[in-house]
């Protein structure tokens, strides 16, 4: 029997020690991305976060960061990591938080877990609703159908000292269908070898799929990056700012209507029509003051 914890510490011995990737440097390079585009960005909010192997040191760059993760195991392993950061249970397709952040991100492929185009531009558009004005998005996408190779058997070994982990992975595809199917053997001191398997189903995007979704979420200055030593790219895109509103002179302001007047610690969405408040909260148009 498989238990929560093995999930989430398998999944660390596997990227940390066998991949040796390298969740500090790719950290840091994202914030640098990220800054070169807003350079007084102070807030992210990292989606499909996983165990927070990424927060722990986006935290060292921002002064407020947020996780959100689906999968319950790797968001109580990521509670434990960072203690005082908040790490919402959520699905990256269609969640509402209490506030927009200057930066969102969604790394490590977990996109590829929409199911179909439609997900996939609701995956995007909940993505950009959670972007201030001039916000950055930073998207890590899954393979396309034309860089995906179905039948190698991937293995990876690691160990820490006291449990030794052994992933045997292999991939198939039907159409745009990708299907990994894992199977581990954990071996700890005193509690034995136990072994389960899983599968993971991630859909086969093409380029012009993420540029459609990019685009209908309307963002701006997309760019597709290289990524980290295989052919996934990163694509980065920026929300628009706000045109300021220009006034002719005092006639003209006071002959508005008192309801075409917005208050200036209000900015309303431009994708939904929902407003932000000074203090990045959500208001739905009909919603009122109660604060």
């Amino acid at each position: 029997m498989v238990h929560d914890q093995d999930l989430a510490s398998a999944y660390e011995l596997i990227y940390t020690v066998a991949a040796g990737k390298d969740y500090q440097r790719e950290a840091y390079d994202i914030t640098d991305l990220i800054r070169q585009r807003n350079p007084t960005a102070d807030s992210l909010l990292d989606v499909a976060c996983g165990t927070g192997l990424h927060l722990s040191h986006f935290r060292h760059s921002f002064a407020h960061v947020e996780g959100l993760e689906l999968a319950e195991p790797m968001r109580r392993a990521a509670i434990d990591r960072l203690d005082g950061v908040t790490v919402h249970a959520g699905d990256m397709r269609d969640f509402r938080l209490a506030r927009t952040f200057s930066a969102v991100t969604c790394l490590f492929s977990s996109i590829g877990y929409a199911r179909s185009v439609e997900e996939l531009n609701q995956t995007v558009d909940c993505l950009a609703a959670h972007l201030e004005p001039g916000g950055v998005l930073l998207l890590e996408p899954w393979f396309t159908p034309s860089q995906w190779v179905s039948g190698p058997v991937d293995t990876g070994t690691a160990a820490d000292g006291r449990r030794h982990l052994t992933r045997m992975c292999v991939s198939r595809h039907t159409g745009t269908t990708s299907t990994l199917t894992m199977h581990y053997l954990l071996g700890e001191t005193g509690t034995g070898i136990r072994h389960w398997s899983e599968e993971h189903t991630l859909t086969l995007f093409t380029d012009e799929q993420y540029r459609e979704a990019i685009r209908r979420a309307r963002l701006h200055d997309v760019q597709w990056l290289p990524g980290w030593g295989d052919r996934r790219p990163r694509i980065i895109a920026v929300k628009r700012r706000r045109a300021r509103l220009q006034v002719a002179g005092p006639r003209r302001a006071a002959g508005r209507d008192a309801g075409e007047a917005q208050a200036p610690h209000q900015r309303r969405d431009d994708l939904d029509g929902r407003r932000v408040d000074g203090r990045g909260r959500w208001r739905d148009r009909h919603e009122s003051r109660s604060d």
